[in-house]
């Protein structure tokens, strides 16, 4: 029993040192920590105090005039003339503007301080963080300061709820794979098309077979050619070649062996008609 009773001490000693220890890992004591406070409340109040447009404007301006800015940054860091050092460089001072333009509409109107997250130091500087209040979601401002504290890296977030974090993500899920399915019913659809191709191919060469004997019924609709007379055939009428060989021979007084008659050929004197 006294046994147990010991491993159980030890065991919550552990524990204890172990949460201990997490909790110094998580918080750290930064010197001069009210200045960085200072500087990310002072951040939060100049968002607050600009409108839509206003920042859309004032974006749009260093974007196009971004080298001047950086320039104008690195030889006179005081504003104005003020004796009032710029706290930020050119990229965290405009990406601080970008991120609080796209939360705009997140947000809502300023209310206060919410509470000090407070910060810790890291391989690019100190990095500090505060949560603010606004109508309609808390922001989350992140800074990360070099040794000199201006501000490097500026990150501004809005804090949601977890059933919004769910419900934005299920949203993301739905159109993702609607989107898949989207497609993969037109590939089917595409797909399913391909059998009336050979459905409208026979169409084709079926029209064109019908329109192809055509040249051929116009030719047989054409009037033939008159055919050529007939030539008329010399008829070899033994009869008749009889008939002259015999009044040939009566003329002329002899017998018909004494010649053979050859052809007939008709006259063109009128002798024989005289005769």
């Amino acid at each position: 029993m006294k046994r147990n009773m010991k491993r159980l001490t030890a065991i919550l000693l552990l524990v204890v040192c172990m949460f201990a220890l997490t909790a110094c890992g998580s918080e750290e004591k930064l010197p001069n920590e009210d200045i960085y406070q200072a500087k990310a409340d002072a951040c939060v109040e100049m968002l607050s105090t600009i409108d839509g447009e206003t920042l859309t404007a004032q974006i749009a301006n260093l974007e196009e005039n971004y080298e001047d800015f950086q320039q104008e940054i690195a030889l006179y860091p005081y504003i104005g003339g003020t004796g009032q050092k710029f706290d930020f460089t050119a990229e965290a001072y405009v990406s601080m503007l970008k991120g609080f333009e796209s939360s705009l509409e997140d947000l809502g109107a300023y209310v206060g301080l919410k509470e000090y997250e407070g910060g810790k130091t890291t391989n690019d500087g100190i990095s500090y963080s505060a949560v603010y209040s606004f109508e309609k979601h808390d922001m989350r401002l992140s800074l990360i300061f070099d040794q000199n504290s201006i501000i490097q890296t500026v990150s501004v977030d809005p804090i949601y709820t977890t059933g919004e974090i769910l419900t934005k993500a299920g949203l993301n899920t739905i159109l993702g794979m609607g989107s898949v399915f989207v497609v993969l019913i037109l590939i089917s659809l595409i797909i399913s098309c391909f059998n009336f191709i050979p459905m409208i191919q026979a169409k084709f060469t079926k029209k064109k077979k019908e329109e192809g004997p055509a040249p051929a019924k116009a030719a047989a609709a054409a009037p033939a050619p008159a055919a050529p007379a007939p030539v008329e055939e010399q008829v070899d009428d033994l009869e008749v070649i009889a008939v002259i060989t015999a009044a040939v021979a009566a003329a002329m007084g002899t017998s018909t062996d004494g010649f053979t008659v050859r052809s007939i050929r008709r006259s063109n004197t009128n002798k024989w008609r005289k005769a």
